[in-house]
């Protein structure tokens, strides 16, 4: 089990888990989407898998201990969740820092009028697992940031029902590094 900072109240330890779990539950949820293949595509690479493979190197994710976590209070507990450090999200709503958090993020128009988002607020899945690193007594998302996103801004009026899960493992090195943003070169 990890140390889980004290202001992700809800989080409950569930299992250990496998980087190759962790990445197949990204390629379920992703890998038949139109709108990831184009992106994929756009940068270059041949394949979903070649994608995401380049997309997490840098975190050399088979070298860390994954753990998995029910989060209970998504909606209480997903505001103070970091986004995804990314090269994308960096030039476009970080104002050129490498994270911030969710409950700032969400107010800014890029998610508040982001049509991914609304339309995973409108239908959130029954189940889903995100991914993240506990780094200086905080969760940074690597992966589920629009959906992340979606639970930040929630209507705490409207009900809830899905489980929502995030697999985390804890990052000691001094800097996370900036993911994502990579284009092949053919």
């Amino acid at each position: 089990m990890l140390n889980i900072p004290q202001q992700y109240s809800s989080l409950e330890f569930t299992k250990s888990i496998t980087w190759l779990e962790i990445f197949g539950a990204w390629r379920e949820g992703e890998a038949n989407q139109e709108s990831w293949k184009k992106h994929w595509e756009e940068r270059g690479f041949d394949s979903w898998d070649e994608w995401r493979e380049a997309y997490a190197a840098p975190l050399e994710p088979k070298n860390l201990a994954w753990s998995l976590y029910k989060i209970n209070d998504p909606i209480k507990d997903l505001p103070n969740f970091y986004g995804t450090p990314t090269r994308g999200w960096i030039d476009k709503a970080y104002g050129g820092k490498k994270t911030m958090l969710l409950k700032d993020l969400v107010k800014l128009l890029i998610i508040s009028e982001n049509e991914k988002v609304a339309a995973i607020k409108n239908n959130f899945p029954k189940e889903t697992m995100l991914t993240g690193l506990i780094y200086k007594n905080n969760i940074i998302l690597i992966e589920g940031q629009h959906r992340a996103c979606a639970l930040a801004s929630w209507d705490s009026q409207t009900p809830l029902n899905s489980e929502v899960a995030i697999a985390l493992a804890e990052w000691n090195k001094s800097e996370i590094p900036i993911i994502g943003g990579n284009y092949k070169r053919k």
